[in-house]
């Protein structure tokens, strides 16, 4: 966006220079993505008054004129057939860098040179409107007004001895897409007081509702509709001053009624739209959406075809505006109105957004609207127009306004507290520091208590929602540059391991062990879903015959990686995947998002083929299940969890049999074992595959927490090994936890290092052997101290129906 540094002046005390200001405007966030001295393009060209002309005497169609430039009156030879005394003229002097150069192909600027034309030296020229760059006419020169003044620089007359800033606003920020606005800004960045431009208004007896009503049929798409009606204006050029004013940020002056509604655009940011009163049939607006493939014209001469939420401004017959973009042809100002209505209007920002794409038809109006204008801006808008207006067209300004505004939309009320700030930003503001910076925002402070403000955001700015938003608007007003350079962060250590950290734990070493992440779809066919062993949950509207149901376990999915992988002539896998999985809840689910439904976030596993690749001094390996059950004790003890038992039933746990369960304080974590031939068959799949599942959200409640630092030890360990006959059915995870409660602090590790069964243990029995390593922190174990540990740990095991075999030193 452009804006004029004349016309910021408005509106606060400017004391920078160009550059200084635009270095304070982008530390505020308003990027200054350049800035331009206007005067600089015209240096060296001058008003002149033609005092004579003659004809050149060495060449027909050339003429020697006498212009007076003020200062001294130069020789000039001029081509242009308008040339004639009297006239007001713009003069290059020598030395001029003339924009654009006729006679160029690409008319490029060149630097003019005292010159003999035919025999007669020229000491300037007269420039036609094409070389200042200010239209096409390339045919005559540029006559300017009869009141220019002789000697008047040329960028002074023009309105061109200004300095103009194009900032690149963010599209949160359409509050700053106006001159107010970035004053705002400037006031609240450099201390300034903000003033804004008086609106008194002289009105008829006559009321606005008598000669116009709107009739609003579409709320969402048109939240609010105002309008004023000015009657008896006289439409022509716009003065000099708004001339002026729209030139140097771009705007081309088209009559003085349509200048004054750019000129507020430019001014407060909400987009207007006159319409000639007498040609919208009924003297009724009517808000609504547009019919499907209807047809409308719109002010640039173009035919439009609307889609059905298209938001249409019409009259009691047919469209006349496409709302909050472009006007149409059937009611635009023209030389002959006399009455206007003026709309200022707030438009739904989605739907705009939508018709301005479909439409491929973007609008400084369509612009702002799309970011979010201020719907309670619609009337100030309103009444500046009518003002100025009526200071420029003249008529009068019929009494009220016409104000369609069916739900107010309030300010949002966000409270900000001062200790809050302060931590964010690093600073120690007081309380008053910060209402007052908010304060210049134009952000009302409503309530006050305890370090804390309730603020109330005004309704042009959209993107103020939270907390945060009202700090960063403190700490880039109170200025980044000015935040000390200190450490205020605070570092919280947690001795456990948050969820996600969990989770993000458990992928890393699994990727760093040569295990793939994969990623299957939540929705299978019917035959998938019930790998679990329930009924599964159907999807009510399924995308086809093979996403109707919710998956009950993540291993189907795996199997068929597993399948695609070994068809492409791979020999080993190791694949994993962390999901969701679905079942029917059970009454009191605690785990019931969505009513009747069960979820529950796992990690699934999936190893098949070869684990170990074959070499002239060792054979190839490929995976069982122990491979599996390791991989899975290495998570258990990245994550602390070191009570864990592996328990092996003869039951099937979906499509893996033996199920081996592992199990925490008699809580079930999940499952590993050998996915049945049954299984396999209806995957294709001729190898053996083990997989498994455990729940993150119980991982996440028994892990162990962050790994601490431990001093090396400075006692010797002492090992004891012992053997347990134990039922040949028994699985050896329930002795490790019988040995670890036991209760024996200075035990510190516990390993399974044999299992044996033949002719030395009793038939129908087997012997688990253990190694136990000892250690205190405060003194060397003594055998006799060791042996009474030991004891306590034997008469442990034979509770758990253990007997003693043999136990050893080391």
């Amino acid at each position: 966006m452009n804006v004029s540094l004349s016309w910021l002046r408005d509106y606060v005390d400017i004391t920078l220079p160009p550059d200084s200001l635009a270095e304070t405007l982008t530390l505020l966030g308003l990027e200054a993505e350049s800035v331009e001295d206007l005067s600089a393009k015209y240096t060296g060209f001058v008003v002149g008054e033609v005092l004579r002309r003659e004809r050149h005497p060495n060449a027909d169609r050339l003429t020697l004129c006498e212009v007076n430039i003020g200062v001294e009156t130069l020789s000039l030879v001029c081509g242009a057939p308008n040339v004639a005394a009297g006239q007001k003229v713009a003069v290059a002097r020598v030395g001029a860098v003339v924009p654009r150069n006729q006679h160029d192909p690409d008319g490029a600027p060149f630097i003019l040179q005292r010159t003999k034309i035919r025999g007669v030296v020229s000491d300037g020229m007269i420039c036609s409107e094409y070389e200042l760059d200010l239209g096409g006419d390339k045919d005559g020169i540029l006559v300017l007004p009869h009141s220019a003044v002789a000697g008047t620089p040329l960028s002074e007359f023009l309105g061109r001895s200004d300095v103009v800033m194009s900032l690149g606003i963010t599209a949160n920020r359409p509050d700053c897409l106006s001159h107010i606005g970035v004053a705002r800004e400037i006031a609240a960045g450099t201390g300034m007081p903000l003033r804004k431009p008086l609106v008194t208004l002289k009105e008829s007896d006559e009321p606005a509702s008598a000669a116009a009503a709107v009739e609003m049929l579409d709320p969402e798409g048109c939240p609010r509709y105002s309008a004023r009606v000015v009657r008896g204006v006289r439409v022509g050029p716009s003065p000099a001053w708004l001339q002026r004013r729209l030139g140097a940020v771009g705007l081309r002056p088209i009559n003085n009624v349509v200048d004054v509604t750019n000129y507020v655009l430019m001014e407060f940011g909400h987009p207007l739209h006159a319409f000639d009163l007498s040609r919208i049939a009924g003297r009724r607006i009517i808000v609504r959406r547009a019919k499907e493939g209807e047809h409308f014209v719109t002010l640039d001469g173009k035919g439009r075809t609307l889609s059905a939420d298209t938001v249409m401004i019409c009259d009691a017959e047919r469209p006349v505006a496409v709302a909050g973009i472009m006007g149409g042809e059937n009611s635009e100002i023209s030389d002959a109105t006399t009455d206007v209505l003026l709309e200022s209007a707030y438009f739904n920002p989605r739907l705009i957004r939508r018709a301005s794409k479909n439409l491929q038809l973007s609008t400084d109006a369509s612009q702002r609207f799309e970011r979010g204008a201020d719907p309670n801006g619609t009337i100030a808008a309103a009444d500046r127009a009518a003002q100025l207006i009526l200071e420029t067209a003249g008529g009068e300004i019929l009494r009220g306004i016409i104000d369609a505004y069916p739900a107010r939309i309030a300010p949002l009320r966000v409270p900000i507290r001062v200790s809050r700030t302060n931590d964010v930003l690093g600073t120690a503001l007081e309380g008053t520091e910060i209402r007052s910076i908010l304060q210049r925002l134009e952000f009302s402070v409503v309530d006050e208590k305890e370090g804390r403000f309730d603020v109330e955001v005004p309704t042009f700015r959209p993107d103020i929602e939270r907390e945060i938003d009202l700090i960063e608007e403190v700490g880039r007003v109170h200025g980044l540059t000015n935040i000390p350079d200190q450490l205020s962060a605070r570092v919280s250590f947690s001795s456990t391991l948050p969820a996600a950290d969990i989770t993000e734990l458990l992928r890393d070493q699994l990727i760093a062990s040569g295990w793939f992440d994969v990623y299957t779809n939540s929705m299978q066919d019917e035959f998938m879903a019930r790998f679990g062993g329930h009924e599964p949950v159907r999807v009510l509207n399924p995308l086809s015959r093979d996403m109707g149901s919710l998956r009950e376990s993540l291993v189907p999915g795996l199997l068929q990686v597993v399948r695609n992988n070994f068809n492409v002539s791979r020999r080993g896998m190791k694949v994993f995947e962390i999901g969701r999985v679905f079942r029917t809840a059970e009454p009191g689910d605690p785990n019931e998002p969505v009513e009747g439904i069960h979820e529950e976030k796992r990690i699934g596993f999936a190893m098949a083929g070869i684990v170990e690749e074959g070499a002239w001094y060792t054979p190839e390996r490929f995976a069982d299940l122990f491979d599996l059950k390791g991989e899975v004790e290495s998570l258990f003890s990245r994550l602390s969890l070191d009570k864990v038992e592996f328990v092996c039933y003869s039951t099937y746990e979906g499509c893996v049999q033996p199920a081996v369960f592992l199990e925490v304080c008699g809580t079930r974590l999940g499952y590993i074992g050998k996915v049945t031939r049954g299984s396999l068959a209806r995957f294709d799949i001729e190898r053996d595959v083990y997989a498994g599942e455990l729940d993150l959200s119980l991982l996440e409640r028994f892990a162990g927490g962050r790994k601490r630092y431990a001093e090396l030890p400075k006692y010797p360990g002492v090992l004891r090994d012992i053997a347990l006959i134990v039922d040949a059915e028994a699985g050896a995870g329930r002795f490790m936890a019988a040995i670890r409660s036991a209760g024996v602090k200075e035990l510190r590790r516990v390993r399974l290092f044999d299992v044996y069964e033949g002719e030395r243990v009793p038939k129908g029995k087997k012997s688990l052997a253990f190694s136990l390593e000892f250690r205190s922190d405060e003194r060397t174990l003594t055998d006799d101290m060791i042996d009474v540990m030991v004891r306590t740990i034997v008469e442990k095991t034979r509770a758990a129906g253990g007997e003693l075999r043999s136990a050893g030193k080391e």
